[in-house]
């Protein structure tokens, strides 16, 4: 019991800690600091996938952010009547608002894409892990536990990586998008394929 109050506890503190370092992220950063970060994405995808990659993420992504970008300029209208350094810095901080979500919206697609692309190995190598599980539920063999555990810890971790990774507001390689979707397909092998015999 002690153990889970612990657990609870920590990850309390985890969550507001990066959410105090997100807010302070947002109110010191700059918009060419944002811009800088977004076209170095696009640069990361263009070597990657191509430019008709690129293309096709950078519309999405730009089509999704239309909203903020229609509301960004109302709000900056809004703040011409406040003294000239808090007007700047308001204004700042509306560009680096619709940047951030700009640079969220296409790591999004980005994975989309690759999600597509990588979909067929995630979906083999998936049925195989069951397949391993169905063959080995007619021999005397167990499964493994730590096996089973390891596949779980691996997806989790994944899943928190790719979300860190979708909001951190620096330059991050792409490759980063196809490795994360074949580590999934990797952890359902090694969870699949130990899972126990009786559910």
């Amino acid at each position: 019991m002690a153990d889970k109050k612990h657990k609870s506890s920590f990850w309390t503190t985890m969550s507001m800690i990066s959410i105090v370092v997100a807010v302070a992220m947002w109110a010191l950063i700059t918009p060419e600091s944002m811009m800088k970060s977004l076209q170095s994405e696009r640069d990361f995808s263009m070597k990657m996938g191509g430019v008709d990659a690129d293309r096709w993420i950078y519309t999405q992504s730009i089509s999704g952010s239309m909203d903020i970008i229609k509301d960004s300029t109302s709000v900056i209208k809004g703040t011409e009547s406040l003294p000239a350094p808090v007007r700047r810095w308001a204004q700042e901080r509306i560009i680096v608002t619709w940047l951030w979500a700009s640079l969220i919206t296409y790591r999004a697609y980005m994975l989309l894409l690759y999600f597509f692309v990588l979909m067929p190995f995630v979906f083999a190598i998936s049925m195989d892990g069951w397949g391993v599980r169905e063959i080995s539920m007619h021999r005397f063999s167990s499964q493994s536990p730590m096996k089973h555990r390891m596949g779980v810890v691996i997806s989790n971790a994944n899943l928190f990586f790719v979300a860190f990774w979708m909001v951190l507001p620096i330059p991050i390689p792409a490759v980063f998008a196809p490795l994360s979707i074949l580590a999934m397909g990797i952890a359902s092998w090694i969870w699949l394929s130990n899972l126990q015999k009786r559910i």
